[in-house]
């Protein structure tokens, strides 16, 4: 059974509802109106030309007919296409009912023609002679036109689905990549915030008014650049930086001169086009599991470097390397690795592993460069 075709963007009603494979008597009407009309002025101006003239209401009689019976029966053989498609390879059963659904309509028309014409142009044959003499002369022409109508009604609807198909991967993309971001998003701020709440009430207790100010200040920073992100799936990497800047700058009002951070990137990158909060899960991630364990002070490097028509963004730190967890990535990562799939297809990649010089791990995130 078809699965019924919702509302296209860019079809006309009509179109529409041929692509559904029903189309109601007025549109019906409109439509075949026209060559009827056209019909009957082409009989008016040859009648007169030849210096016969013909009433415009008897020559609309005897040329509409023939049209208005198309006009009822385009809907059922829009419906007699769908039910017994003609595709390749082709079916005989679908063949047979097509080919005897088009002499049928061709019997209509002629019968229409001759009831009609046996009213404004009488003659001695009876209406079954008359029927005969329409359906033999018209055969060709009513074949084409069934089997017209039949392309341009499957047309029609081969080009609805495929745009209804189109909108609806297209929409069930665009939410899982609302979905994804809004994950990231939840992940960023319960733990993070509590941890600078209580490092920020550490300041407090200890009456380091300053650097209390200022740490509530970088918070206010961070949360407004959540906020105010909106539906946005990318941003600058001068943004992002900015945003994984501030955040470290927090962090390390909890660990001090314990933590350093060093930023290598070339400025001609920073227009470059990332995902947003693309470097905050794995910073946060480091600095859960990576280092500060100890009372040494440990190092984050976040790089970027063109290569050649892709970009690679960096992430390392020297603590303590992946251990246990290099066989089981975690949420974060699975999440970011789903995330920048879904945005780039086969150009991203993402890959974590051990430093290469010493201790510690590198995540790599390669994304198509775009400005």
């Amino acid at each position: 059974m078809t699965a019924p075709i919702a509302r296209v963007e860019g079809t006309t009603p009509i179109a529409q509802r041929l692509a559904e494979g029903r189309l109601s008597a007025r549109i019906s009407f409109i439509i075949w109106s026209i060559p009827a009309l056209l019909s009957t002025f082409e009989t008016v101006m040859f009648s007169t030309i030849a210096r016969h003239p013909v009433p415009p209401w008897k020559a609309f009689l005897s040329e509409a007919p023939q049209w208005y019976c198309w006009a009822l029966i385009t809907p059922v053989i829009i419906a007699v296409g769908e039910r017994f498609p003609i595709r390749w390879p082709p079916r005989a059963r679908n063949a047979l009912a097509n080919m005897g659904a088009s002499l049928l309509a061709s019997v209509l028309v002629a019968f229409s023609q001759a009831l009609v014409n046996s009213w404004v142009q009488p003659s001695k044959r009876s209406l079954l002679q008359s029927t005969g003499s329409w359906f033999l002369s018209g055969l060709p022409a009513t074949t084409l036109a069934y089997f017209a109508i039949l392309a341009v009604g499957s047309a029609l609807a081969s080009t609805a689905r495929l745009r209804e198909r189109e909108r609806r991967a297209a929409e069930l993309e665009a939410e899982l990549r609302d979905a994804q971001l809004s994950a990231l998003r939840m992940q960023l701020q319960p733990h993070f915030l509590f941890n600078s709440l209580n490092a920020i009430m550490a300041l407090v207790r200890d009456r380091d008014t300053d650097r209390a100010i200022h740490a509530l200040s970088l918070l206010s920073d961070v949360l407004r650049a959540t906020v105010n992100a909106g539906e946005a799936h990318e941003t600058t990497l001068a943004q992002e930086l900015e945003f994984v800047t501030r955040y470290l700058e927090i962090e390390r009002v909890r660990f001090g001169d314990r933590l350093s951070v060093d930023v290598d990137v070339s400025h001609d990158l920073l227009a470059t086009r990332v995902p947003i909060f693309i470097l905050q899960p794995f910073v946060e991630n480091v600095l859960k599991h990576g280092i500060l364990r100890e009372r040494a002070g440990n190092m984050i490097t976040i790089a970027a470097k063109a290569v050649e028509d892709s970009l690679e963004l960096s992430i390392e730190d020297d603590g303590r390397g992946l251990g246990e967890r290099n066989d089981e990535p975690g949420v974060g990562i699975r999440n970011a690795r789903s995330r920048i799939e879904r945005m780039y297809g086969a150009a991203a990649r993402l890959t974590v592993g051990p430093r290469a010089s010493g201790p510690g791990v590198r995540v790599s995130i390669l994304l198509p460069m775009r400005t």
